[in-house]
């Protein structure tokens, strides 16, 4: 497989609850502290990497929203996945909001 179709299989072959709940705990450590990053770099007048640390917050917020939209399907009871899809969107535009 060439093209990233091996790692592609790869992600959709995890479980929904592994992404959302592994990945979401990494993303919540990774993003307190690109927060607390932003609030140090914007305290101490450097805005351009206070941005830096806020757009890396989303792009972070980006891939873990896309690996849970591969997965969403993946799932024993199909209720969960627009669930997951929803709340993943909700999650999006409120980081979105925030930054």
């Amino acid at each position: 497989m060439h093209g990233g179709a091996a790692e592609r299989r790869a992600v959709e072959k995890l479980r929904l609850w592994q992404v959302w709940w592994i990945g979401g705990a990494a993303l919540a450590a990774l993003t307190a502290a690109l927060v607390w990053a932003a609030e140090r770099a914007y305290s101490a007048g450097n805005a351009a990497l206070g941005d830096l640390a806020s757009v890396a917050r989303i792009l972070l917020y980006l891939l873990w929203c896309r690996a849970v939209w591969r997965a969403s399907r993946n799932v024993e009871r199909a209720f969960w996945t627009p669930l997951a899809l929803a709340a993943a969107a909700l999650g999006l535009l409120a980081s979105a909001a925030l930054y």
